[in-house]
């Protein structure tokens, strides 16, 4: 396993990226996106590898490298290293990844048509830094690919989207910015007063577990207030999450594939890594609050869901809903809930990706993405209606789809949840399957809609899917088959990570 390198896995993308861009690089726009796809799909490989030769029954970390300058460690006087490290967590969410930036990759040809270079230059760049965001192990370093991550993003939304698409990348970047910094005042006040109290300079995530008995209540509970709203805005949680409609309804397709499949899924990671284990007893503290708000997320998200007339925000709203039960299944305190919740996190990934892809398909025949101005594109498009009508039957929780067992997961774990309020989190759960009922509503609206409703004139000449189209939502729907049949050939993956977890938590 000598060829296994964190390090390539990381910064490959960077230098595929500095490759592309570099003035000798043909500027041909098949040249480019053949070779970039090319890259895409040995990365992705290379990526499995990983997680076949990955030991599930691992107690903690694996295949830990360390980043050397000229033989020397990053900043080893002030304790900070460039450490990365990977556990069954942080490998599903990098092979992840990897697949989402394929799947892109292989959308972007009928959206794309201008700089090419530059695209996939930062599509490289971003999926470099979400790889660094899951693989560090150091405070600092985990940071500054999250602050990287944020130029890679700017560029995508502002460069090829409609013409509101620049206000609204630096509406993200501005509020990015303003909750990062909530983030780095907490990491800086942590990594001080770890020092000021047992008089050790570092940053090594693995060493910062709070004692109560050193580190006064006060004290854990703002820096855990501050990571909590740095890590809330990417998932995105009410009230932090205006910015992720705004930006998917005005993103370009592949753009959107991105946002939904890699960039939320960075929040939860942090959420996990940073709040559950640094502060297992102020994260126990704060279990029925998250779990509540889980539950507002998931209501009001919906009901806003319901309200929208075009689909890209339709479907934005209907992801924040569906990410309230991560928050619920956290909540719970036990390894059913919290297991759901990451399965629910991946799941809600690979299915809102999907969805995209045919909102993508949609739009790159009709120009619109208003609902009203849509109807009957099954009868021209039936190859796009039943590859979405999977995917959409997979969103609403159908069983032996992958949606249903972590939803299930999550709402067990409620109910057998041993917090303290009792009542209250017997409610969640009930609260929960209404909402799932809810759901199924406006996602078969949607799917009506488009699909099933009167063939409008103007959309009788339109053409079915293109068979790289087909293909990308066959592969989407065959994931979802697959791991809706055998959910455990994942969770197994990251079950010993979460007794871990739970056991630092003293549930």
């Amino acid at each position: 396993m000598n060829f296994l390198s964190l390090i390539w896995l990381i910064f490959l993308p960077v230098i595929a990226a500095i490759i592309i861009m570099f003035p000798q690089f043909p500027n041909h726009q098949v040249i480019v996106r053949r070779s970039a796809k090319w890259f895409a799909s040995f990365h992705f490989i290379y990526a499995l590898l990983f997680l076949a030769f990955f030991d599930t029954s691992l107690f903690g970390m694996s295949y830990e490298k360390e980043l050397t300058f000229f033989g020397m460690s990053w900043l080893k006087s002030l304790g900070i290293s460039a450490k990365f490290a990977v556990d069954g967590i942080a490998l599903l969410l990098v092979v992840l990844t990897t697949f989402i930036v394929l799947i892109t990759l292989f959308i972007s040809k009928i959206h794309i048509r201008s700089k090419h270079k530059l695209y996939y230059a930062m599509v490289f760049l971003l999926e470099s830094s979400v790889l660094g965001i899951l693989c560090a192990k150091d405070m600092f370093l985990f940071f500054v690919f999250w602050e990287l991550s944020l130029i890679p993003i700017y560029f995508l939304v502002s460069q090829w989207g409609n013409s509101e698409a620049r206000r609204a990348a630096i509406k993200f970047t501005i509020t990015s910015f303003v909750a990062n910094m909530f983030l780095f005042f907490g990491m800086l006040i942590l990594y001080y007063y770890n020092f000021a109290v047992s008089n050790v300079l570092t940053a090594n995530i693995e060493s910062l577990n709070m004692d109560e008995k050193i580190y006064p209540l006060w004290f854990q509970v703002t820096v855990f207030i501050n990571f909590l709203i740095g890590f809330m805005l990417r998932i995105p949680f009410v009230p932090f999450h205006n910015w992720y409609p705004d930006i998917q309804s005005k993103a370009a397709a592949p753009v959107n594939i991105l946002m939904s499949g890699i960039i939320l899924n960075t929040g939860l990671y942090g959420l996990i890594r940073f709040n559950m284990q640094v502060f297992p007893e102020i994260f126990k503290l704060f279990a029925p609050v998250l779990m509540i708000w889980g539950l507002v997320n998931i209501i009001y998200a919906g009901a806003l869901s319901i309200c929208q007339q075009g689909i890209k925000k339709m479907v934005s709203y209907a992801n924040i809903s569906a990410a309230g039960f991560i928050m619920v299944g956290l909540g719970c305190l036990n390894q059913t809930g919290f297991n759901g919740a990451i399965f629910t996190a991946i799941a809600c990934a690979i299915v809102y990706s999907a969805l995209f892809v045919v909102i993508s398909s949609i739009q790159f025949r009709t120009k619109t993405t208003y609902i009203t101005a849509l109807g009957g594109l099954g009868q021209v498009m039936p190859k796009c209606m039943y590859l979405a009508l999977i995917i959409c039957f997979c969103a609403i929780g159908l069983p032996f789809l992958m949606m249903f067992t972590p939803k299930l997961m999550v709402l067990t774990g409620a109910m057998l949840s041993n917090l303290d309020q009792q009542l209250m989190v017997k409610i969640a759960a009930i609260t929960g399957l209404c909402a799932i009922a809810v759901s199924a509503g406006y996602i078969m609206y949607f799917f009506y809609k488009v699909f099933c409703s009167v063939l409008l004139d103007q959309w009788k000449k339109i053409k079915d899917l293109s068979p790289q189209e087909t293909s990308v939502l066959s592969v989407l729907c065959l994931v979802i088959i697959y791991f809706g049949i055998y959910p455990m050939s994942i969770i197994q993956i990251y079950q010993s990570v979460s007794s871990i977890i739970l056991d630092v938590l003293q549930v």
